[in-house]
């Protein structure tokens, strides 16, 4: 009885190995693809496309799209990884890809034409419906040959795979007010130009800094960069006690908060140890694992940026970290070249102008040292009063006017405001030349603003600025402030930010700027 028994005992414990190693088996022989391969996706037209997934080691794939009869081959290697190339015809579709291993799978209603990743913090996160006039859009956005994927929200020190959950949407009134705004305007104008499906990839993050965008063995690797790292770690080393010392400071604020002449206590800031320790996903790398990894080397065009805010802190590292970044994007995706546009920072009345105008200037930095780089200037749409300003249309469009003219062959298109060339003084006066791109010097208003003198006193090495009075002469502005003997500098849209008026006539703001003078 007792052997009958175990005989059975044994069997089922047979049954049960037999069906785990079937059940193993189906995990690993399943073809799987990442989020991004979907229905209603778009591939980048005329170029070969990175298709990948997991499946049995061994086991043989093939890719194949029907806009033609070739297919692809590759075999899984001994991880379960497998990528293959898939080159791809002009814009056009809806077409299918089949993906055959041990099973199938098919996507349906797949387009080819222009894929652009959009990433950033909070100003590239602000939605259709959030903007201006955003309703107004949304109800005529019925646009299916535009399409989405937003990369779900994920960060972490190893690097992620997939993006769980992440599907691609039509542009449609039911869908678009959650899209980012800008993306949804660029993508928008750039569809109706050139009469091509229009692919976005969304991943972006609020109040997240470029550090935390960028790989940590690039930071690492660079001594002038690896500051990001120290400083974090500093974080975690400090919160502790800064913590305790902030509320301290906050109960006593709490019992206090007039004093005996009653006039109002200021309320204690919260210490920036403890506001990075609560949120971990602006630790350096951590986003660029959590939300550019899972789309590595997905087929695109470029890459649009709206980020800085949460930088100017460390203003004169900008340029530094952003080159870093970019470089590293595009070393990831396999193409040094790939386009690289951004948006500099719009007017907002910052605790500190001047760290905000020298991270405006970093960012116009990165436009003259690194290649296939633009950038969207953007003060006029700003507002003093909000960080977050909801005139996005305009943003969108301006970037798109960049890829237009530096990417898709638009050569009557001017894509960016005037831009200072030459500088010096004559007669006391401060004479500044502009490259004004075929266009023509504007001002918006009665009076031309947003212009500063510097000079220094007798014996002193301290600049001083002043407002300047300032006009235009063809394609030049001349700024002068009559007490201002000798000029030593001249600055546009420094501290002045929010007067700023200087425009071509096509509407596009002129580029802040500081200069030295040279006489003449």
């Amino acid at each position: 009885m007792i052997k009958n028994n175990m005989c059975r005992i044994s069997f089922y414990i047979l049954i049960m190995l037999i069906g785990a190693v079937h059940i193993t088996a189906n995990v690993f022989a399943n073809v799987k693809l990442p989020a991004i391969f979907s229905d209603k996706m778009v591939l980048q037209q005329q170029s070969k496309v990175a298709v990948w997934g997991w499946a049995d080691p061994g086991e043989r794939i093939i890719i194949i799209g029907n806009w033609s009869a070739k297919s692809v081959s590759v075999t899984v290697d001994a991880s379960g990884n497998w990528k293959g190339w898939l080159q791809t015809p002009k814009a056009g579709g809806p077409y299918k890809v089949k993906i055959t291993g041990n099973n199938s799978v098919e996507l349906n209603d797949v387009l080819i034409g222009e894929v652009w990743v959009c990433s950033g913090q909070s100003n590239m996160v602000i939605s259709l419906i959030s903007s201006y006039k955003g309703n107004e859009e949304i109800a005529i956005a019925d646009y299916p040959m535009i399409r989405y994927f937003s990369v779900k929200r994920q960060y972490g020190s190893q690097e992620s795979n997939d993006s769980p959950g992440s599907l691609w949407k039509k542009a449609s009134p039911q869908n678009s007010g959650s899209f980012s705004a800008v993306a949804y305007y660029f993508a928008k104008k750039i569809h109706k130009y050139l009469n091509v499906p229009v692919g976005i990839v969304y991943a972006a993050w609020g109040g997240t800094p470029a550090e935390a965008w960028t790989p940590k063995d690039v930071l690492l690797s660079n001594n002038s960069l690896s500051v990001y790292i120290d400083r974090w770690k500093k974080i975690h080393e400090n919160v502790g006690k800064d913590s305790v010392e902030y509320h301290i400071a906050l109960r006593r604020w709490e019992k206090n908060k007039i004093s005996p002449d009653s006039t109002k206590i200021k309320k204690p800031s919260e210490p920036q140890t403890l506001i990075y320790y609560k949120r971990p996903w602006r630790e350096p790398g951590v986003l660029f694992n959590g939300m550019i990894i899972p789309v590595i080397p997905y087929g695109i065009k470029g890459f649009l940026w709206y980020q800085g805010e949460s930088n100017i802190g460390y203003a004169n590292e900008y340029y530094h970290l952003s080159g870093a970044m970019i470089n590293s994007w595009r070393s990831k995706w396999n193409s040094l070249n790939l386009p690289f546009y951004f948006v500099q920072l719009p007017a907002f009345g910052y605790n500190n102008l001047d760290a905000a105008a020298r991270l405006r200037e970093s960012q116009y930095q990165v436009t003259e040292k690194i290649p296939n780089t633009g950038m969207a200037v953007t003060l006029d749409v700003g507002n003093m009063k909000d960080i977050h300003p909801t005139r996005k249309k305009e943003v969108g469009e301006r970037l798109a006017l960049i890829a237009l003219a530096k990417n898709y062959g638009a050569k009557k298109i001017i894509y960016k405001g005037p831009e200072y060339k030459k500088v010096y003084t004559e007669k006391g006066k401060v004479i500044i030349e502009f490259d004004t791109y075929d266009s023509a010097l504007k001002m918006h208003g009665d009076t031309l603003k947003g212009f500063e003198i510097g000079y220094t006193l007798p014996n002193s090495d301290s600049m001083i600025y002043v407002h300047a009075d300032a006009k235009i002469e063809s394609n030049k502005v001349i700024v002068w402030n009559y007490k201002v003997k000798q000029p030593l500098e001249v600055r546009y849209a420094w501290l002045l930010i929010g007067e700023a008026n200087l425009f071509n006539k096509e509407g596009l703001p002129a580029f802040p700027f500081r200069k030295k003078l040279d006489q003449k």
